[in-house]
């Protein structure tokens, strides 16, 4: 089963779990606060990795800012984090001896929103360790895929041969090829305005002060959707992309923030006490005026 499906599956029962969860939870937990964290992005493209122009590598990217808005029950809990994240793995480039020569550059910077869903695992006093399932939309800010190389002997596929550009020289053994600075693969328009990203992971909450906690999150996350637009993906199909071959691809990353929040704690059962004691103060009539009826008539005299 695809990591994707799997994620995806694993949400939407643990939302088939919250009536009856949601019955028995007696303690409630709020706090808002601020996050940051680092980023290590896998691209999984059947086309790159098939590709001899290619070896992909990893590299830390950053997650620079973001918010988080918790709600815990005793039980379990839910979380929304809205941030930036930056997605997309760097590759070298070979020449035709597998030596590297330069860069392939993949950046998409969106702006996320996941919504996830916890279950408590430990659940001490000033302490909770948490499993945790999200989805989360995600809006493209930015994107592109750039190369840069040295002068060199390349291989090209020969389903290209008739787009290279004059200064690219056919060899009995590859593609002569020029220095070459930021040439532009993809840019923002050629990536879909939206994404989905399925995730699952762990979470801590550690209450520092009766107000305040520090929080940690180590999240895995996977692209549902491969990130280029259908008319660029027709290009790479119809082998009218000069760098790119035809391949899937899916983006995915892991990701570990660290944040702090300030936090109420409230008793359901206190909650629940106080309604009862307005709803009664508010129905309350006397059967009789508890002091003595005040004199109608005049003394006598």
């Amino acid at each position: 089963m695809a990591p994707g499906k799997f994620l995806l599956r694993a949400f939407i029962f643990s939302l088939l779990l919250l009536p009856g969860a949601v019955l028995q939870a007696q303690e409630l937990s709020m706090s808002f606060g601020l996050h940051t964290g680092i980023m290590s992005t896998l691209t999984m493209d059947n086309g790159i990795s098939r590709d001899p122009r290619y070896r992909p590598y990893y590299g830390i990217k950053f997650a620079p800012i973001g918010a988080n808005f918790s709600v815990n029950y005793e039980y379990f809990g839910f979380v929304i984090s809205p941030s930036l994240i930056n997605v997309g793995q760097n590759s070298y480039v070979l020449n035709n001896y597998d030596g590297d020569i330069g860069d392939r550059e993949y950046n998409l910077k969106y702006l996320t929103i996941p919504v996830g869903f916890k279950v408590h695992i430990v659940n001490l006093a000033f302490l909770k360790i948490s499993g945790i399932v999200s989805l989360s939309p995600s809006y493209l800010l930015d994107g592109s895929e750039t190369v840069s190389h040295a002068a060199d002997i390349m291989t090209f596929p020969k389903d290209v041969y008739p787009i290279l550009p004059p200064d690219y020289n056919i060899e009995y053994d590859g593609v002569a090829v020029p220095e070459v600075d930021q040439y532009v693969i993809s840019s923002k328009s050629d990536f879909r305005p939206m994404q989905v990203f399925a995730g699952a992971g762990l979470q801590s909450d550690w209450d520092v002060t009766n107000s305040w906690r520090v929080f940690f999150d180590l999240r895995f996350n996977y692209g549902l959707f491969d990130p280029r637009t259908k008319s660029y993906l027709d290009k790479v199909n119809s082998h009218q992309t000069l760098y790119d071959i035809p391949g899937t691809r899916h983006d995915m990353f892991g990701q570990f923030n660290i944040g702090i929040a300030r936090y109420i704690d409230f008793e359901k059962k206190d909650v629940e006490k106080k309604k009862k004691i307005r709803s009664e103060r508010k129905g309350y009539t006397p059967k009789k005026y508890p002091y003595r009826k005040p004199r109608n008539s005049k003394p006598g005299g």
